[in-house]
């Protein structure tokens, strides 16, 4: 729609609802608490419409619409990326877009119908399948192991060159979590190498550059083919898991279900879950 339009019906509907619901200025516009609330209610109520018509769609024969999927980069690269291509060659008559992000993604706000979670899930409402769950490792290179030892404890991790995973900054200092139950405390690290992505950490721990922390699932196979070793194993945090989640009910439309289904039980074959009475939600 041209700008003048917009214009027009954001000022109509200003006037019906005797209410202001964008600041403007001659540089911006911004949403007032009015706007945002109303934008969040027209986002719900656009989700619901649309899981009407594609219920009534279905009807006519196969899954068809959008599907808006988010995943963190390092599991939507790994392992869900190439089921849902196959997902998508499977069902050509739904469109579908794969947002991979490490940002907590709001699904009714944003419209997003299916998401990846890694880790503890609020109680949010949304209907969750757990997959499997993943244990962090401290795992470092054979080279760097032989140039500088192995740690025996976890409070020699502070004389040794740790990798950091940071989302901002560069700062030359973090805080690891070790152990479990009654052992589980926090270690102070520091390190000279600061990344945004676990691909460039565990990169950088193949490199010989130091000691990572990175999730079990994406050191697997380098450990496997002894690229990288694992360090101080009996000190590791409990297993963080790991879930498919969406909105469920009105919300789950043709295209969402014949998704979960699809994806779901070759997720859990792939990263080795195990589920006793089947793959029924979990909130």
């Amino acid at each position: 729609m041209p700008k003048s339009s917009v214009s027009r019906k954001v000022a109509e509907l200003e006037e019906r609802l005797g209410v202001q619901l964008i600041h403007r200025t001659t540089r911006s516009l911004s949403l007032t608490e009015a706007g945002a609330l109303f934008v969040e209610q027209a986002a719900d109520a656009l989700s619901r419409l649309e899981a009407a018509e594609q219920s009534v769609l279905a009807l006519q024969g196969e899954p068809s619409g959008r599907l808006q999927i988010t995943a963190t980069p390092v599991m939507g690269q790994l392992y869900l990326g190439p089921l849902v291509v196959e997902f998508a060659d499977a069902f050509p008559a739904i469109t579908v877009s794969m947002r991979l992000t490490d940002r907590h993604v709001d699904l009714v706000k944003e419209r997003v119908d299916v998401a990846f979670r890694v880790g503890s899930l609020p109680d949010s409402g949304l209907v969750a399948l757990r997959i499997a769950s993943s244990p962090m490792r401290l795992v470092a290179s054979p080279s760097y192991l032989a140039s500088h030892g192995t740690p025996a404890s976890a409070s020699d991790l502070k004389t040794h060159e740790c990798l950091l995973f940071a989302n901002a900054g560069t700062a030359r200092h973090g805080t690891w979590s070790v152990g479990s139950g009654s052992r589980a405390r926090d270690v102070r690290v520091v390190g000279r190498f600061t990344t945004d992505d676990l691909w460039v950490l565990r990169q950088a721990a193949e490199g010989g550059l130091g000691i990572a922390r990175l999730p079990g699932l994406l050191v697997r196979d380098a450990i496997a083919d002894k690229r990288l070793v694992p360090v101080l194993d009996g000190e590791t945090p409990p297993p963080m898991p790991l879930h498919l989640v969406h909105l469920g009910g009105r919300y789950a439309t043709p295209a969402v279900r014949a998704f979960i289904d699809f994806v779901h039980p070759r997720l859990v074959g792939e990263l080795g879950a195990s589920h006793r009475g089947g793959p029924g939600p979990d909130r």
